[in-house]
């Protein structure tokens, strides 16, 4: 079983020419950096000198549990599962955030995910970034969402958060899924069994967002562009180091944040399957790891 397990998990991977979406060469946000970081999932098992499991989402009604049943790597991917937990109460089991240690902690650069995530109701994947707080410079904490899929069948929408002590916080105007921050696929028939791949560039002017190298979103982020003027102001948090998340969530009563229309119900089917298939940063000088290792081989 898990030899077929396995065999199925590569297949998946595996399937480019037939899945995956078209890649834009020219002027690619890639050219003039290297390739300074990466993880291909091409082990037996997460590599946790890298990632750690870490609770940056929570909800009451679900159980989170890190082993085999909701995390895996297999066939060159990291497999992250939403299960039936058999539990009433809690009826569904997922994994905390997959989330780089602070030795991957980056600013500026280019930072991409080939990745197959879930457009279906109730989904609410992620590939997201924090302010690494070691490292923090600035008086609140900043949030990039690359993207979030909320529920949808066929967008992700990208997303600027400040967070201040105690946990207030401010977003960029307009309220989680906002059509001008999203990208809609023009055909989503198969949508749930294509792998795409999902870029970020940082700049110290702007960060943009991308969909197989198109990109869709910029945000510019000089001081002059404060989203939230009189809420933790300045523009500073986002040019902190930030670590880089991973969560397969869904939306259930017990999250703080859940529109009910987006809320998972009996019908909708589990398992839930988040498939990521590699992760590469690109870098140029001037564009820093937090803590880079002596010799560049010994990143990957």
């Amino acid at each position: 079983m898990h030899r077929l397990l396995i065999l199925t998990g590569a297949a998946v991977c595996f399937a480019v020419a037939a899945v995956c979406g078209a890649e834009a060469a020219s002027s690619s946000p890639r050219q003039g950096r290297r390739l300074v970081w990466r993880d291909e999932f091409d082990g037996g098992a997460l590599d946790e000198t890298r990632w750690k499991f870490h609770p940056m989402m929570r909800s009451s009604d679900c159980i989170y549990t890190n082993d085999a049943r909701t995390v895996r790597v297999e066939g060159g991917c990291l497999h992250l599962l939403v299960v039936p937990s058999g539990d009433p109460a809690r009826p569904q089991m997922l994994s905390r955030s997959v989330s780089t240690r602070d030795r991957m902690a980056f600013r500026y650069g280019y930072l991409e995910m080939r990745a197959r995530i879930p457009f279906r109701h109730g989904a609410w994947p992620s590939f997201w970034m924090t302010a690494q707080p070691g490292l923090q410079k600035a008086a609140w904490g900043s949030e990039v969402d690359i993207f979030e899929v909320f529920s949808s069948t066929n967008a992700v929408v990208a997303n600027l958060h400040k967070w201040a002590p105690g946990g207030r916080h401010v977003m960029l105007p307009g309220g989680e899924g906002c059509l001008n921050r999203a990208y809609t696929f023009k055909d989503c028939a198969r949508l749930n069994d294509e792998f795409h791949v999902y870029g970020f560039e940082w700049t110290p002017q702007e960060m943009s967002f991308y969909v197989d190298g198109e990109k869709y979103a910029t945000f510019p982020i000089g001081e002059a562009d404060d989203y939230c003027p009189g809420e933790n102001l300045g523009m500073a948090g986002h040019h902190d180091f930030h670590n880089i998340h991973i969560n397969n969530e869904i939306f259930t009563p017990g999250h703080g944040w859940c529109p009910p229309w987006s809320r998972i119900t009996e019908r909708d089917r589990l398992p839930i399957e988040y498939w990521v298939d590699w992760i590469r940063l690109y870098q140029k000088d001037g564009e820093e790891l937090a803590s880079p290792p002596s010799a560049p081989q010994k990143i990957f």
